[in-house]
This record gives C-alpha cells, sequence and structure tokens, in this order.
C-alpha cells in the first residue's frame, strides 16, 4: 500500500476516479462487434498486423476494468483547479526520514499509469533495499487532454505553459518551495521547461532518453550524425507525429469513436517503441497496455492527448532555446532496446540546452522505463536527484 495523504493547501480537493460503468458498457457492446480489415502479412512494415491487434482486441475483451478500478482506490488522488485546467495529481508520500518532492511527468501515449509501479520504490525505499534516506515524495499530475485531467484550452498547451502550471501546483498549491523533477517523451519537454522558467524552486531534473530541437549551427560530427539518423527516423516512423500536428481533429475522431482504431494507434507505439524482457517479450505488459487503453476509452481523452503536437508546431518560439542553459543541475539517461530503436542525442547536442550534471546510457528500458525497467529508473533517480535537495519547504 503506498502512503499518502491530501494536503491542506488551497485550490486541490480529493478526488476519487471512476472509470465510469456507462463508458466501460459501451466499451463492451463496441468490443463485440470489432470489424478489423483484412490484412496479408504478420509483419510490422506496414503498420499493426492483422492478428497481433485480433490478439490484442481479444484481450480487451476478457480485461477486467475492475482490477484497474480497484488499484486506482488504492492510490491518493487530487484535483487541482490551476490555470482554468483541472488537473488530476496522483500524491504519494515518502516513508523516510526526509523525503525529496519528486515530480513526474509522462508523455504520449502514455500516463500517469505508466509510473504504478515506480512509486512504491521511490516513497518506500527501504522496503525494496534502498536506504531509507533516499526516499521522494512522489506527485504525478496528468497532462491536461489525458486521462482523468480536465481539457486544455483549444488548441492546446505548450510545456512552458505546462510547465507554468505544475510550478503553482507544486509551489502554491502544494507548498512545495523546493523540488526535483523527471520527465520523459512530452514530460521531458515540460520538465526542461519548468527547469529554465522556475530555477530558484527546481533542485534538479531528470530526463530519459529526451528528444531535443536542432540547435543553429555548427555542429559537431556526432550531432551531425544524430539529426541524420533523426530525419531518417522520421522519415520511416514519424507519421503519427505528423498527423497529430497537422490534422489531430481528423485522427481523434476516429480514436474517439473506435476501441479497434485506438487500439492499433495507440498500442503500435506502445509495443514497438518498448524494449524487451529476458523472454523476448516486449517489457510494456499486456495488462498495463490494456489498462491504458482502457484508461484512455473511459476518459475520452484519446483526442485531446494528441493537443500538444499541435500546440508545439504552432507556438515555435516555445522550443527549448539553444546555448543558453538554465542552471538547473540535469541528469540525463539515455535508455535503449526499443523493438524500433530510437536516435539517441549525444551528450554534445544535451549540453547546448543544460547544465549537465550526471549522464548514463544503458542498452534497456526502452521509451518507457518506468514500465520497463522500474528498478533501474527508481536506482538512477535516487543515484542523481538527492545531491541537490538543498533547502526547501514542506506542507
Amino acid at each position: 500500500m503506498i502512503i499518502s495523504m491530501a494536503p491542506d493547501g488551497p485550490g486541490a480537493e480529493p478526488f476519487h476516479p471512476e472509470l465510469g460503468r456507462d463508458a466501460l458498457a459501451d466499451l463492451a457492446r463496441r468490443l463485440a462487434i470489432v470489424r478489423l480489415p483484412p490484412q496479408d502479412t504478420d509483419t510490422w512494415e506496414r503498420g499493426v498486423p492483422g492478428n497481433w491487434l485480433a490478439g490484442l482486441i481479444d484481450g480487451w475483451r476478457a480485461f477486467d476494468p475492475g482490477r484497474l478500478q480497484a488499484r486506482l482506490d488504492q492510490l491518493t488522488h487530487l484535483r487541482v483547479e490551476v490555470g482554468g485546467v483541472a488537473v488530476h495529481v496522483v500524491h504519494a508520500l515518502g516513508t523516510g526520514p526526509d523525503p525529496l518532492p519528486l515530480l513526474l511527468t509522462h508523455g504520449w501515449p502514455s500516463s500517469f499509469l505508466e509510473y504504478l509501479g515506480l512509486l512504491p520504490l521511490l516513497t518506500d525505499p527501504a522496503g525494496h533495499g534502498a536506504p531509507a534516506a533516499d526516499a521522494f515524495t512522489v506527485v504525478a499530475p496528468s497532462l491536461p487532454g489525458f486521462g482523468f485531467s480536465g481539457a486544455p484550452p483549444a488548441g492546446g498547451l505548450t510545456h512552458g505553459r505546462v510547465a507554468e502550471l505544475w510550478y503553482q501546483i507544486m509551489a502554491d498549491t502544494l507548498g512545495y518551495r523546493r523540488f526535483a523533477a523527471h520527465g520523459s517523451d512530452l514530460g521531458a519537454g515540460v520538465t526542461a521547461q519548468l527547469a529554465r522558467a522556475h530555477p530558484e524552486a527546481v533542485a534538479a531534473i531528470h530526463l530519459a532518453t529526451p528528444g531535443l530541437p536542432a540547435p543553429p549551427r555548427p555542429w559537431s560530427g556526432p550531432v551531425s550524425e544524430h539529426f541524420r539518423e533523426a530525419d531518417a527516423w522520421t522519415a520511416e516512423e514519424g507519421g503519427y507525429a505528423h498527423m497529430h500536428a497537422t490534422k489531430p481533429s481528423t485522427i481523434g475522431a476516429a480514436l474517439d469513436d473506435s476501441p479497434a482504431g485506438m487500439a492499433a494507434w495507440i498500442g503500435e507505439k506502445l509495443i514497438r517503441w518498448s524494449s524487451t524482457t529476458a523472454d523476448g517479450e516486449p517489457a510494456f505488459s499486456r495488462d498495463l497496455l490494456l489498462s491504458t487503453l482502457t484508461l484512455y476509452w473511459a476518459t475520452r481523452t484519446a483526442a485531446s492527448s494528441l493537443l500538444p503536437y499541435w500546440a508545439y508546431r504552432h507556438a515555435p518560439s516555445a522550443a527549448l532555446p539553444a546555448d543558453d542553459p538554465a542552471p538547473v543541475p540535469t541528469a540525463i539517461d539515455i535508455f535503449g532496446g526499443e523493438i524500433v530503436p530510437f536516435p539517441k542525442p549525444p551528450r554534445q547536442l544535451a549540453e547546448r540546452y543544460f547544465t549537465i550534471a550526471a549522464w548514463h546510457e544503458h542498452d534497456r528500458g526502452g521509451y518507457f522505463p518506468a514500465a520497463a525497467e522500474p528498478r533501474l529508473l527508481a536506482e538512477r533517480l535516487r543515484e542523481t536527484l538527492p545531491p541537490f535537495r538543498q533547502a526547501r519547504a514542506v506542507p
């Protein structure tokens, strides 16, 4: 059981998230009459293979959402009204003598569910073979338009605007005047902007395989090679991002109406971006995949979750500036082993954006290290963030 309680800060109220009987009943009806397209291949070259998708749909039909609801019921949830958005937050207090507040931000097509296996390792390290002094108090919000958070304004929010919401939640609502932060994917962008905007509050940040924009030239050899690899990857694998950034309402209509369509669009990324286990299976487990799909469906957020891509494309000035790194110490872990490998940024590139305090590369963990390698990620967070804890206020 994760020990946690609600704070007394203004703007936050206890929240009991429910998947919703009507939504789940509608999902069951639609899954019963799914129509899958004929396919003549079992490979992933043209996208989701028919047999794999059929098996996933069968698994979703048999999935028990009550187990997911029971897991949600074990957590402490808050709803915070901030900046005109109702933000869902999981809040878990650390059990050590002086827990460091830690903000966790997920990406797409993930959710706060990705962090549930990580939470006990961070909040109760003594119960998992680590020193009690390494405990964190964890704050894990859902991005606006994801899960139980409310919808963002029309057109979505840039990373910088979300970062301002997060600062208000941490400092003004929860009373954490000094804290650390971690993010991956979209969450890495939010975390980077948070450190840049509020170095007085952010003690240190940790990023998992961040994507970085192309800085002004000149480029070193490794940086040039990285962007050659990134261009090749985008041409072959990046169609989803271009669609999100240019016509999110079009694909969003399909995702909101069709569980098969959502399972294909989201399921492909969760599996193909995952690393594998020792037996060759995707490390993003089938249960977590089905839980994530069920969350997106029950909350009707598949469409709104695409909006960060639109916001980023249409606000180019919101990109992280090069050659002017924030002073906040930044630890970066490059996780590898994805079934479809991502281009990995070289340290030379990251140094143009961050004040690097630690850099490690791994051959496992993939794009979802919290789900694939929670112990490894917990170790990295415990090793890299507490040295920068400094003085801080607590609720």
